[in-house]
């Protein structure tokens, strides 16, 4: 049996870009979505929360608009309790859960992944691994990710999601690379961790015993990494993991 058997993916600055741009009719699109989610309430309470949701999330969303990468100092789940709390509604896990997936911006079809990104996965299956993605997100969750993937066509090459939402910890905590080998039911020297970042993917996966390859195809070439294998793009980066499976 082959050492590898499962990439775990990262997706921001890997896999599509690390920009996420604020479009014109995201803010309508997350009221729709949130009164959706709250059908059956008092629609002036809901109002008035949509409103106090929309406010207090906007810094972190224009801090995204320039990063993917960006970390709030307070966490999805904690600030929809505070909102549901501060309009008298009960902050159970339930409706935080709803809230959270109506406040993830969709993938649309003008949204396009990295150049490469569908080929990586596909040279993954074809060289008999399995895919999970391991990814940071803020407002999505493993439901989430699997709409996006899906309308962009790249699903059917993807096995798991993990996102540091489903794990309670952000990377470079190591629950959500735990929780991702759990879903793939391997251990972690059968793993290869592919992502842009040196203190998110690399090391965290090198001190779990991990097979690593960074990658920066939205990113200014790294000075120096720690990473099994380095590549500028992603069709290097399905080479570079042909090359370690043929040395194994």
């Amino acid at each position: 049996m082959k050492r590898l058997e499962v990439a775990l993916i990262d997706v921001g600055g890997t896999l599509w870009p690390n920009s996420w741009p604020i479009r014109q009719g995201d803010a309508g699109g997350r009221s729709n979505r949130l009164i959706a989610a709250m059908d059956g309430h008092d629609r002036a309470v809901v109002e008035a929360l949509v409103a106090d949701l929309l406010a207090s999330s906007k810094p972190g969303d224009e801090a995204r608009s320039i990063t993917t990468e960006q970390r709030m100092v307070v966490g999805a789940d904690e600030l929809i309790a505070g909102c549901l709390h501060r309009q008298g509604l009960v902050p159970d896990p339930s409706t935080i859960s709803r809230i959270r997936r109506a406040m993830a911006i969709p993938v649309d079809e003008r949204f396009q992944p990295l150049p490469g990104a569908g080929e990586l996965l596909k040279a993954i299956r074809a060289l008999g691994l399995r895919t999970v993605i391991a990814s940071n997100t803020y407002w999505r969750d493993a439901d989430s990710y699997w709409d996006d993937f899906r309308l962009l066509g790249m699903a059917g090459d993807i096995d798991g999601i993990i996102t540091s939402v489903d794990a309670g910890q952000l990377k470079p905590h190591p629950a959500v690379f735990q929780m991702a080998m759990r879903t793939a039911g391997v251990p972690a020297d059968r793993c290869v961790v592919i992502g842009n970042r040196e203190d998110n993917d690399i090391e965290p996966a090198l001190a779990l015993g991990m097979w690593t390859i960074l990658v920066y195809p939205d990113d200014p070439k790294p000075e120096h990494s720690r990473a099994h294998a380095v590549a500028p793009d992603l069709w290097a980066c399905a080479k570079a993991l042909e090359d370690m499976l043929e040395t194994e």
